[in-house]
């Protein structure tokens, strides 16, 4: 028998275009199709639309503008409370800190609701107890039933800074959508999908390796402006912001998908990148990335540009007979075969 569930983000797709917000419609659609009744609740222009199929109720963001987005946080967790405090719903599965604050009264209040909070970065005590939700935050990991971090590494910390263990389950991947296919370029194209404005993602140490290597294309694919500034550029083609219908075709052209951020929680962009068959490059020190590759799917290199260039040069040369290697590793996020069972496990328990 399905589920009542609801999924809350103070931020929603389209308005907002980051791995979190495509978290929670692909969830929900994924959720949707294992039989369960799904709804989701997020702030921007008001209005109910469909994503993926999934009905989405957008509520005006609000809050005091002194405070900004952590403002807004506080007053979502209050307008999700009184719409979903005391509705007849199975499970609240909360992405943000506001909501996740909110679920957790929740369950106080109902105790046969089941609570559940995905945080997709690292709960790291110090750059949380800087910001304005902080203590929004003490009560999502105080109050909630099943705290979710998306790889080991970010789990290590909430065991270490909070001493609550995490349950850790990585996002999805459609693995019926990025799949192998013919067009990969027919000369080397390095791709990078992300946040191009974001220093921590390394852009323009990716750009510098890859002018190293001769006759390489670096594609750049993401929201934001990437600071390019002293840098050479002749092999740089900036995408943008590109249409989520175009990104398997650019991981099945590309030869590589380098991710070479630091603070990474996981790394969707690797994990899209293996389900087309194409290999991946990521720091060692980079986080989640280093949970996403092995020996037969990639390269982890050191920190700097030397050490990018050589990974990216190995990496070059594992295409296409890392294809097969690539998609089998992915299975093990695809969204209904891995991961929405794994969720399933925690809203029963």
């Amino acid at each position: 028998m399905g589920l009542r569930i609801v999924l809350t983000s103070v931020h929603a797709w389209p308005g907002v275009h980051r791995g979190a917000e495509r978290y929670v419609h692909e969830l929900s659609s994924a959720l949707q199709d294992a039989g369960h009744d799904v709804r989701v609740l997020a702030t921007g222009a008001p209005r109910r639309d469909l994503q993926l199929g999934v009905p989405v109720r957008r509520l005006t963001p609000r809050g005091p503008a002194r405070h900004g987005a952590r403002g807004r946080e506080g007053v979502f967790g209050l307008q999700a409370l009184v719409l979903e405090g005391l509705r007849r719903t199975d499970v609240w599965h909360a992405t943000s800190t506001g909501d996740g604050a909110a679920a957790a009264a929740a369950g106080r209040l109902r105790p046969g609701l089941r609570t559940v909070f995905t945080d997709h970065g690292f709960p790291v005590r110090r750059s949380r107890e800087q910001r304005g939700d902080a203590g929004l935050h003490a009560r999502v990991v105080g109050g909630v039933d099943h705290y979710v971090c998306v790889s080991a590494a970010a789990g290590a910390y909430l065991q270490s800074e909070y001493g609550r263990t995490a349950d850790v389950v990585p996002p999805g991947v459609d693995t019926a959508v990025f799949r192998p296919g013919p067009g990969r370029a027919s000369r080397p194209v390095v791709l990078y999908s992300g946040d191009l404005a974001e220093s921590r993602k390394g852009v323009r140490t990716l750009v510098e390796a890859v002018a190293r290597l001769e006759g390489v294309t670096l594609r750049l694919a993401g929201p934001g402006t990437p600071d390019l500034s002293g840098l050479p550029t002749a092999h740089v083609e900036v995408l943008g912001l590109v249409d989520l219908a175009e990104l398997p075709r650019l991981y099945r052209e590309a030869w590589v998908t380098a991710l070479p951020s630091v603070a990474e929680s996981f790394g969707m962009a690797l994990s899209e990148s293996l389900a087309c068959g194409t290999p991946g490059v990521a720091r060692r020190d980079g986080g989640g990335p280093v949970e996403v590759l092995d020996e037969a799917t990639g390269v982890l290199c050191g920190a700097g540009v030397p050490e990018l260039t050589h990974a990216l040069a190995q990496a070059l040369t594992m295409t296409p007979a890392a294809a097969d290697a690539c998609r089998e590793r992915a299975r093990r996020w695809d969204w209904r075969t891995a991961v929405v069972p794994a969720l399933e496990r925690l809203y029963a328990a």
